[in-house]
């Protein structure tokens, strides 16, 4: 039996095993409910793929990017171009 304590703000401390167990990992999501008499949880799946946005340094002419970054340069080109001509339309109205 793994028995946990209840902390004042209703958080308690899944115990190593059972996270082993189920995959849970540090920042996954559990969903809870109340059914049959017992708390159940089930670990919840990401539905969509985490998109991170990273934006280059532009350093003397130079474009900086992490390291571990796949590129598509026609892209990248394409919203640069985008940016400036932007940037264009503020200025020069």
């Amino acid at each position: 039996m793994n028995a946990t304590l209840v902390r004042a703000k209703r958080q308690t401390t899944l115990p190593e095993d059972v996270c082993k167990a189920a995959g849970i990992q540090i920042h996954d999501q559990v969903d809870w409910r109340y059914e049959d008499g017992e708390i159940r949880g089930r670990k919840l799946l990401p539905t969509r793929e985490v998109v991170h946005v990273v934006r280059p340094v532009k350093f003397k002419d130079l474009l900086i990017l992490p390291q571990d970054i796949e590129v598509d340069f026609d892209i990248l080109e394409t919203e640069l171009r985008q940016a400036q001509d932007e940037r264009d339309e503020r200025l020069l109205g």
